[in-house]
């Protein structure tokens, strides 16, 4: 029977799939229209078509991941399955699928569990679960490093080694805190309100750590007190002023994570500094601005959005290497 072998970035936002031998094949939004009907789920839109879809009355939009954890079961399982059966051959002779899925290393045992039954459930034959610093690590080649991935629901932070993750942690800190910060903002500045959409494309068009970067934006807004359509415009030193405490507190785990390796390794991580991925890894300046709060080299990784989907890629060459990695027999 044979065999394709697959990559699945479980993400909060976002979910990118990568076939060996034809690369990163999807990469959509991790959402779904759904509808009842007799009491049974079924899907209507998944991915981008998901998020641009008109609702209707009876049908709901769902991210059924959250902070890199299932949250909505039945919905996850019916959106990877779709996805899945994009890449499908049409055949009545269906290959067996396995996947590398990259996951949060801040999961409990459950929620790991979790992850693995919905990829089951959505036609996955074999799951193995890789968390997502590992997988950064293996992109940069680096035996030792400090990864530390800007997701949207949490921010992953690990000292990695040949042997594994040597310290970590998962803060509930993300894009998704950063647009929540700056609606929190502009409702406590402005006394109006914004749609999260409007929030996420504030932070994508004028958020920058460079006290040299003052630009501005022009949004649709609705004042509190009057209940009415407005405008706003909002510049880039507001912003960073109302999304630089998540940075802060980011940086606070990072410290906290690094002072739990071993000192024989101490100067091979130093060497190598702090590594950034992930969606938020695109905000420009916010390597300068970790580095300056830590004293110490920060760089953001090539490709941030797909280091972990093509790192863990890697491992379809050299399964051993995966296999001794987590400690798994008879890994080919």
């Amino acid at each position: 029977m044979k065999t394709i072998d697959l990559v699945i970035n479980v993400g909060t936002r976002n979910t990118g799939i990568y076939q060996q031998g034809r690369g990163l094949i999807i990469k959509e939004p991790s959402a779904v229209v759904i509808t009842n009907r007799g009491g049974k789920m079924s899907l209507v839109e998944s991915g981008r078509a998901a998020v641009q879809a008109k609702v209707g009355a009876k049908e709901q939009l769902l991210y059924p991941i959250k902070e890199g954890a299932v949250f909505h079961e039945r919905a996850a399982v019916l959106m990877y399955k779709e996805f899945i059966g994009r890449i499908l051959p049409y055949s009545p002779f269906k290959p067996k699928v396995r996947a590398i899925a990259n996951i949060s290393c801040g999961l409990t045992a459950v929620e790991r569990r979790d992850v693995e039954n919905v990829l089951i459930r959505a036609g996955v034959g074999e799951v193995i679960l890789l968390e997502s610093p590992l997988a950064a690590a293996e992109f940069l080649g680096l035996e030792y490093a400090v990864i530390v991935d800007i997701g949207a629901g949490k921010t992953e932070i690990a000292v990695t080694s040949p042997s594994g993750i040597i310290s970590g942690c998962s803060v509930n800190i993300g894009g998704d805190t950063f647009n929540q910060a700056i609606m929190d903002y502009v409702t406590d500045v402005f006394r109006q309100k914004i749609k999260f959409s409007t929030a996420e494309k504030i932070k994508k068009s004028i958020l920058s750590f460079s006290p040299a970067d003052n630009a501005s934006c022009v949004v649709e807004s609705r004042s509190i007190q009057a209940d009415s359509a407005s405008s706003l415009k909002l510049e880039t030193r507001g912003i960073r002023q109302a999304v630089a405490p998540l940075v802060d507190k980011i940086a606070e785990a990072i410290v906290a994570v690094c002072s739990q390796m071993p000192t024989n390794i101490y100067d091979d991580v130093a060497s190598s500094g702090m590594h950034i991925c992930g969606g938020s890894a695109n905000i420009p300046a916010i390597d300068r601005y970790l580095a300056e709060k830590l004293d110490w080299e920060a760089y953001v990784i090539n490709e941030p959005d797909n280091a972990c989907v093509m790192g863990a890629a890697h491992f379809f060459d050299n399964p051993g290497k995966l296999g001794r990695l987590l400690n798994l027999q008879n890994l080919r």
